[in-house]
């Protein structure tokens, strides 16, 4: 009876909350000397699928947040700036029961991500989207409180062209 719940092929849905840290060089080629803070409110929403106790795939919409960042550019000032990050993360999932309702999870996968930094450089207004794919990883751990709900703690660590950007999130998952 312990599996029971998660034994079956499973499908589910899902939001998390939290908090992203996005790495200083996302700023790099808009600012050659001043500040970033990467930290940043985000959020994802997520479904996927379970094809048995241990295996699973799993496709999210990602808001990284953003970076916010000021200084000069070789010398001209650089106020206001941001770069905000989302994107479309697709990933395999193995997940480890530990017991009736706890079980960890690990998650290796694609990160189709889109970046549109603004600023105003020397009085005049600049603006610039960017867009790639790169990998993605995640580890997480799962808490059931019924048949069908359960809260959800994961760290992912997505790359976002030569940077990176880790979240830390606490959601919900709706098994059905």
């Amino acid at each position: 009876m312990a599996l029971s719940a998660q034994a079956s092929a499973q499908g589910f849905l899902g939001g998390s909350l939290g908090q992203s840290d996005i790495d200083a060089s996302i700023a790099s080629g808009l600012i050659t000397s001043g500040t970033i803070d990467g930290e940043d409110s985000a959020f994802k929403l997520f479904g996927g699928y379970f094809f048995g106790p241990h295996f699973g795939a799993e496709a999210a919409y990602v808001d990284l947040g953003a970076a916010g960042y000021s200084g000069s550019f070789f010398g001209t000032p650089v106020s206001g700036g941001s770069v905000d990050i989302w994107g479309y993360n697709i990933a395999a999932l193995a997940r480890f029961p530990l017991g009736e309702r706890f079980a960890l999870f690990g998650k290796l996968g694609l990160f189709l991500w889109e970046s549109e930094a603004s600023d105003v450089t020397g009085g005049a207004p600049f603006s610039s989207t960017t867009k790639g794919w790169d990998g993605s990883f995640g580890l997480g751990a799962s808490l059931r409180f019924t048949r069908s709900l359960s809260a959800r703690l994961e760290w992912e660590q997505f790359s976002v062209g030569p940077s990176d950007a880790a979240l830390l999130s606490l959601g919900l998952q709706y098994s059905f």
